[in-house]
């Protein structure tokens, strides 16, 4: 297959570049600010087999050159890895303890998040953000969520979370200002967990 004809197989990226990244970009620095607040996709665009809508977005947005992304094994797909480098010019690292940007979905295997760099003491900004592609985002209250950015308290429920994701959570909270961030994606919807967000699940 010549780079033509594999070039004119890529689905598109945003419609809109500067607009549509910086819309993606306003919801998510807005969700990571208000964590469990629930915010729709601002925007239509296609996904490549293994992302869904969201996580395509919110990487596109975010991931550049500079950036390393590790896809877990239903998420790294021909399709997806080729779409992300094309549009996004990064590299897709097998290590997941590189990566700045990890993206699995939340019925797969989540041991890897063990492995996830957290930061350092002096440069906390150096950990990881944790993309976990989600059927479903409610506001039920199954998790109470306090901390900065949450009046009082917060509802929120990711269906299919499993109980290893919050021990994992609650250890990273405890790691500040170190830590992972984590942003929930379902096609249509997003929120997002700051390390700095206390949990208590139902």
């Amino acid at each position: 297959m010549t780079l033509q004809s594999q070039t004119s197989d890529l689905l598109p990226g945003f419609e809109h570049a500067a607009f549509d990244s910086n819309a993606v970009f306003r919801v998510l620095l807005d969700a990571m600010s208000r964590p469990g607040r629930i915010y729709d996709l601002p925007i239509n665009i296609t996904a490549p087999d293994g992302l869904n809508t969201s996580a395509t977005a919110a990487l596109l947005a975010m991931a550049d050159m500079d950036t390393a992304v590790w896809l877990s094994p239903a998420c790294a797909t021909n399709v997806a890895t080729t779409h992300l480098k094309f549009h996004c010019g990064n590299p897709i690292t097998p290590d997941v303890s590189q990566a700045d940007f990890a993206v699995a979905r939340s019925d797969e295997d989540l041991s890897f998040i063990a492995q996830l760099p957290v930061g350092t003491a002096e440069y906390p900004d150096q950990s990881s953000t944790l993309i976990l592609m989600v059927d479903d985002i409610t506001d039920s209250p199954e998790m109470h969520l306090r901390g900065p950015g949450i009046k009082d308290t917060h509802s929120l429920d990711i269906k299919g979370l499993p109980a290893a994701f919050h021990a994992w959570r609650a250890e990273n909270h405890h790691l500040f200002p170190c830590g992972v961030d984590v942003i929930f994606a379902t096609d249509t919807k997003i929120a997002a967990l700051s390390r700095t967000t206390r949990i208590e699940v139902k």
